[in-house]
């Protein structure tokens, strides 16, 4: 009888989406199962991707109905399909809102949909760019860099695109549309509360467990003037260290503002230098880049500066792609003080691994060091990385955008407070749990 009841209730809420939101936006059967990467036994109630946050606020209240849980996802086929079968799935790239850049205020605002690389080159055709972003080439949305608490690789010796967040528009899992952040409304910096209750950061880094992000409005920034140099060789524990001291001392000195390592067989370090004081300041900073990485005995190869066109946005960047995501991956942020421990740890865990091949890369920044790990082939979930990332989180990392494991591990190392607080704001935000999968948004 519950059976009848589960599949009368899916069939509803299918006829109700494709009536109230478009069939050309909704999918459902073998379309739907193939959008998710989903085996032929197992379903979604739908795959919808909404293109507004009317259409948002139509599917949360027809989900909230029909007893169903909902999974923002943006980007799909999911690395993990099966925390997508049973559940209504948003593929949020729908909100595809085009860039509209207020050049008097240096902002934009943008659909959460948008690819990260499209804001860029849209605002450097204004002479300005965002910053803390992956790669120019990449396709990561700004919703899913929001969402996740990723702060990118590039720019990470000034700040990280988080910090660049002036207000947001959300539909909360109870179904209202809100726009949050008042520091538009104040002509105020965004960072500055005065005094009254921002929820932003909170609603933005739920992953889209408490709301839906539907359109955001980021600061941007004069374009500077930038050279790349690329290193390829072993990056062995030695070479990182060495790396890791001279990307410090670069950072320190405003010589660059981003120093990226991949390690592996044919390990890469590749380092930016950018100055805002013309292009004939350009040498100057290079040579004093090159003579930081000196000191420390890392070698850089040419620097290779950016062409026009390219400043303008009306070419892909120059800089080293980001890598492709072909697998589960899961990154943590640590101090300076403790990347040392950090390091050790993740040695140690690494070796003593009997799964997956791991891939390990590192982007250092003003205030902290990001370290992501790309795990190749399945079995991620048993990997002592995973298993063992309490032992991380001892040393010091912080971890990013929480998966399931990682989530549950965080949120047992929470005080009472913060456990009241985030009980306080489900009940408030989504008080029928339509968005508290614990799928949530990867």
């Amino acid at each position: 009888m519950r059976d009848r009841r589960a599949v009368a209730a899916t069939n509803a809420a299918r006829g109700d989406l494709i009536d109230r939101v478009g069939a050309d936006r909704v999918w459902i059967g073998a379309p739907a199962r193939e959008r998710c990467g989903l085996p032929d036994d197992q379903d979604p109630v739908a795959v919808v991707r909404p293109s507004s946050a009317e259409q948002v606020r139509v599917l949360l209240k027809i989900a909230r109905a029909r007893h169903l849980a909902v999974v923002v996802r943006s980007g799909l086929p999911a690395v993990e399909p099966s925390d997508l079968a049973g559940v209504v799935v948003v593929d949020a790239r729908g909100l595809d809102r085009p860039p509209a850049i207020d050049i008097s205020r240096r902002v934009v605002t943008v659909g959460a949909g948008v690819a990260v690389h499209a804001v860029d080159r849209a605002a450097r055709q204004a002479r300005l760019c965002l910053r803390g972003v992956p790669a120019l080439l990449g396709d990561e949305t700004i919703g899913a860099l929001l969402g996740a608490g990723v702060s990118g690789e590039i720019g990470l010796g000034d700040a990280s695109l988080l910090s660049d967040v002036v207000s947001a528009n959300v539909v909360a899992g109870n179904g209202r549309q809100v726009s949050v952040g008042h520091a538009a409304l104040l002509t105020s910096v965004p960072w500055r509360s005065e005094g009254l209750p921002d929820p932003a950061g909170l609603l933005l880094g739920a992953a889209g467990r408490l709301a839906v992000l539907c359109e955001v409005t980021l600061r941007l920034h004069p374009a500077p003037w930038v050279a790349w140099s690329v290193r390829t060789g072993k990056t062995d524990r030695k070479r990182v260290l060495s790396v890791m001291s001279a990307a410090r001392l670069a950072i320190t000195k405003r010589a660059v503002d981003t120093v990226l390592v991949d390690e592996g067989s044919r390990g890469r370090v590749a380092v930016r230098a950018a100055t805002w004081r013309g292009e004939a300041d350009l040498a100057a900073v290079t040579e004093l880049a090159s003579a930081a990485f000196s000191r420390h005995r890392v070698r850089m190869g040419p620097w290779e500066s950016e062409a026009r066109r390219v400043r303008l946005g009306h070419e892909p960047g120059q800089w080293p792609e980001a890598s492709k995501v072909t697998g589960a991956t899961f990154e943590v942020r640590c101090s300076w003080p403790d990347a040392l421990k950090v390091l050790d740890v993740s040695d140690a865990l690494q070796a003593s691994a009997e799964g997956p091949k791991v891939l390990r890369s590192w982007a250092f920044g003003a205030d902290y060091v990001r370290i992501r790990y790309r795990f190749r082939g399945p079995g991620s979930e048993r990997h002592p990385l995973v298993t063992g990332v309490r032992h991380l989180l001892d040393a010091g990392a912080v971890p990013v955008g929480l998966g399931g494991a990682l989530r549950n591990i965080a949120r047992e190392r929470m005080g009472p407070g913060s456990k009241v607080l985030l009980t306080g704001l489900s009940r408030t935000w989504d008080p029928d749990g339509v968005l508290g999968s614990p799928a949530g948004l990867v």
